[in-house]
């Protein structure tokens, strides 16, 4: 049988993937920029209203309600990058967008990375620009309202989330220390990594069928974990290791170690699944 010659070179060139960047980012340059939109003015009415309601003058509980926004926002960046994840491949969806797709002059490799560099990490920077554009806005919006009983905090700092500000974590996420803060960041890339694999397996429908897997395989974890303990558990005496296991921090160290495991599993499967597609067929099993 006469083998078919690859033209491309399926190692990584560095030309090639910039000019692959480059045709991605310009053929959705709308969606993207419509996202871009979306996202700030989601999280300027987010910063707004969340002003209005907790606008406490005192200095202290505008202190320990600083904490509510960056929460808000840690949150919100979940869900804009568990959907934009699911957006990547979106191509697939039909045979015009996989011929695109499959006969550009790029290899596998450079089209993958270029995907994850868009959907994931752009997504992620992005985000973080606009909820301080976001914060921004809400100043100057609010500002002229100003009155010793109507407080305008100043702009967040998200290098404060991030920063060592000590290492006592028993009291939980509420006390936003540099482990819980890394906990919540790989939370939030192993959901990507999760909805990014989703993406390649089921082109459409992607978020939904991505929502609903993860859904049913944690009911099932829970429900066979609450099985286990009833079992073979003292309950009284497992509530007690846990209440220690979380006060001591072992809580945020497994939970850290778990999202590296799904981050390398999802974006590694992923990796392996898209290799497999063609322009014929988009069954993951073929």
């Amino acid at each position: 049988m006469k083998k078919t010659m690859n033209t491309v070179s399926q190692t990584f060139n560095w030309s090639r993937f910039v000019a692959a960047l480059r045709k991605e980012v310009v053929e959705n340059s709308r969606t993207i920029a419509f996202s871009i939109i979306g996202i700030y003015a989601l999280l300027t009415i987010f910063m707004i209203l969340g002003n209005v309601v907790n606008h406490t003058p005192t200095a202290q509980m505008i202190m320990m309600e600083a904490r509510v926004p960056y929460t808000v926002v840690l949150l919100t960046l979940s869900l804009v990058v568990c959907v934009m994840a699911a957006m990547a491949f979106k191509n697939l969806t039909t045979k015009a967008g996989r011929t695109s797709l499959f006969m550009s002059p790029s290899s596998s490799l450079e089209k993958f990375v270029v995907n994850v560099l868009i959907y994931v990490v752009a997504t992620m920077v992005i985000f973080f620009a606009c909820a301080q554009l976001a914060d921004l806005t809400r100043i100057a919006v609010l500002k002229a309202f100003e009155t010793k009983d109507f407080a305008v905090p100043g702009p967040m700092n998200f290098l404060q989330v991030f920063s060592a500000m000590n290492w006592r974590i028993g009291s939980g996420l509420e006390d936003m220390t540099w482990l819980g803060a890394m906990t919540m960041f790989l939370d939030t890339l192993s959901k990507a990594a999760l909805f990014f694999l989703g993406s390649v397996v089921w082109p459409r429908l992607s978020v939904l069928k991505t929502f609903v897997t993860m859904f049913v395989i944690q009911i099932v974890l829970i429900v066979l974990l609450v099985v286990t303990i009833k079992l073979g558990f003292d309950r009284h005496a497992f509530g007690q290791w846990f209440g220690d296991f979380i006060d001591q921090g072992h809580y945020f160290i497994t939970s850290s170690i778990i999202s590296v495991i799904e981050i390398v599993a999802g974006f590694g499967l992923a990796w392996y699944l898209f290799k497999r597609k063609d322009v014929v067929s988009l069954k993951w099993w073929k």
